[in-house]
């Protein structure tokens, strides 16, 4: 039994450390900037929360970049877009809309490895 419990500790730990070097690979400007406020840090028992956090957080990272995908009603072009559902293709922000996704998906397959609940991410970006 103790043998079980050191792999899921050992599997928590590499998932843990997956997260920490995603974070700090994707994210190197936000973690060096001087402006932003650093949020205070919430001690957790749940080795889950951490993992699940940051895959809610890139959900919420591509729920922003659709939004800015949708044309602009603010204009006649913008208007005849929206009627025809037609959406901005900025190849920069679905590189980045890709990137999270992926990010997101490498952590949620930890979490099943660690013995977590999953995040549906799929239910979480189409709601509908």
């Amino acid at each position: 039994m103790e043998k079980h419990h050191l792999t899921r500790g050992l599997a928590l730990t590499s998932l843990a450390a997956a997260v920490l070097a995603s974070a700090l690979a994707s994210y190197p400007h936000d973690a060096s900037a001087k402006h932003r406020k650093s949020q205070p840090q919430q001690s957790s028992s749940d080795p889950c929360a951490g993992p699940t956090g940051f895959v809610k957080q890139n959900i919420a990272k591509i729920r922003e970049l659709q939004n800015s995908l949708e044309p602009r009603t603010d204009n006649l072009a913008g208007w005849i877009q929206h009627l025809q559902g037609t959406k901005n293709t900025d190849p920069a922000k679905l590189a980045k809309m890709s990137e999270l996704r992926h990010d997101a998906d490498g952590v949620n397959n930890l979490l099943r490895a660690g013995g977590c609940p999953m995040v549906d991410i799929d239910l979480e970006l189409n709601p509908k």
